[in-house]
């Protein structure tokens, strides 16, 4: 029946329990469904879902925000792949900026190429973290690519982390959390935006007015700062990676639609991650 497929299909692609312990669980109820079935069974949902995943890609292409995020998975006998080659699974996030979308799609290798054909005839802005695979989109004319501030704040949050445990960290720890506190001060103005429900226009000029010269001036630090710092430590490496992305970094604060960072797409992968 649809009920039976829609909670094998939850229970499989929602709630991560794979087929075989499924057939156990129905088993333990004197119910005989075997693996096989259920097998056979996703593929022919999946080929039924074809035109409404059509029409779920079509709507996330439309939006003028993409948000891409990327995570491992094992494939067990891919033909021509061995069991230990990693593959991954790809989450695109977008269509209308109140209720996105989402779309998962397994791709064999973490290449750019493998995402060029999604994107394809798209034109708007594209949201990533500072994986060197998204570099191509910045060839593209008619997209924008912007940075996510949490995988920048992330790096310095490792090394004050660090703190202690490590030579090369030692006495770094209260720059690195002066740039943490760089950035807390941009979120705290997104914060603000959100309780006071602000238009984007009005976002758009509260983060002109107060996010652009926090920015002018955390980029003059981050310069200075890294004269004083071993490039290849912990710190070193965080500020470049900030410098490094910088372009793609401020343009959230050109259009007040843009979220500051990626966390919604890394929220909509985690599920999958944990179930992994």
């Amino acid at each position: 029946t649809p009920g039976l497929l829609a909670h094998i299909m939850t229970s499989k692609f929602a709630d991560a329990i794979p087929f075989y312990r499924q057939e156990n669980q129905f088993e333990r109820i004197g119910i005989d469904i075997p693996r096989s079935s259920m097998c056979g069974w996703a593929i022919k949902v999946s080929e039924r879902c074809e035109p409404f995943m059509a029409l779920l890609n079509k709507d996330i292409r439309s939006g003028p925000i993409i948000s891409i995020d990327e995570t491992t998975v094992q494939v067990m006998k891919e033909i021509g792949r061995s069991n230990t080659t990693k593959s991954y699974m790809w989450v695109f996030l977008g269509g209308d900026i109140d209720r996105p979308l989402l779309s998962y799609q397994y791709h064999p290798t973490r290449s750019g190429k493998e995402i060029m054909e999604y994107l394809k005839g798209y034109k708007g802005y594209i949201q990533t973290d500072g994986y060197g695979g998204y570099d191509f989109l910045d060839a593209i004319a008619d997209i924008t690519h912007v940075g996510c501030w949490a995988h920048a704040r992330r790096n310095f949050v490792d090394v004050v982390k660090a703190s202690g445990k490590r030579e090369s960290v030692k006495g770094r720890t209260g720059v690195a959390e002066e740039a943490v506190s760089y950035i807390q001060r941009l979120y705290a103005i997104e914060k603000d935006a959100r309780e006071r429900e602000l238009s984007f226009d009005k976002v758009y000029e509260l983060r002109q007015e107060r996010s652009k010269p926090i920015l002018i001036e955390f980029k003059k630090w981050l310069v200075n700062s890294l004269t004083h710092v071993n490039p290849q430590g912990l710190l070193g490496k965080a500020i470049s990676y900030t410098l490094n992305q910088w372009d793609r970094l401020i343009r959230y604060i050109d259009d007040g639609r843009i979220r500051i960072d990626n966390n919604l797409t890394e929220n909509a992968i985690r599920p999958f991650v944990v179930g992994r």
